[in-house]
């Protein structure tokens, strides 16, 4: 249950936050919390790779929390690409609808998705320190 941190590679450039049924904001926001400290504690850029696909339900309020939480400031220094791994069309319209309501506030940030973590890797791909 909750979210689950790890390093996806041993250099600490990808950060995976793995999403099980019955995870709160509240876990959320430690989860975030978290993934700071660890992003913090390097000073190389930090891909996140957020894998949705055992997420099970949404917690209630969810267009109100996500967008406060998309909405949350600047990223951090060497934080780098964001990919989404498992996101549903429901979730990817509404984040297109975060970007009509937040604007730069969210577009700073971007989002990208992938079906899998394969996708997702294949996205970062090209980002610097990558394979």
């Amino acid at each position: 249950m909750g979210i689950e941190l790890t390093w996806l590679d041993d250099r600490q450039h990808v950060l995976g936050l793995t999403f099980r049924p019955g995870w709160t904001w509240d876990g959320l926001r430690a989860a975030i919390d978290e993934a700071d400290r660890r992003i913090a504690a390097v000073t190389h850029p930090v891909h996140l790779v957020i894998d949705l696909r055992q997420a099970g339900r949404l917690p209630g309020d969810f267009m109100r929390v996500a967008g406060d939480l998309l909405d949350s400031g600047p990223a951090r220094p060497n934080e780098g690409e964001r990919v989404v791994v498992g996101a549903g069309p429901l979730l990817r319209m509404a984040y297109g609808g975060f970007l009509r309501v937040y604007g730069s506030r969210v577009a700073n940030r971007p989002l990208r998705f992938a079906d899998t973590p394969e996708a997702a890797r294949a996205l970062l791909a090209g980002a610097a320190g990558l394979d």
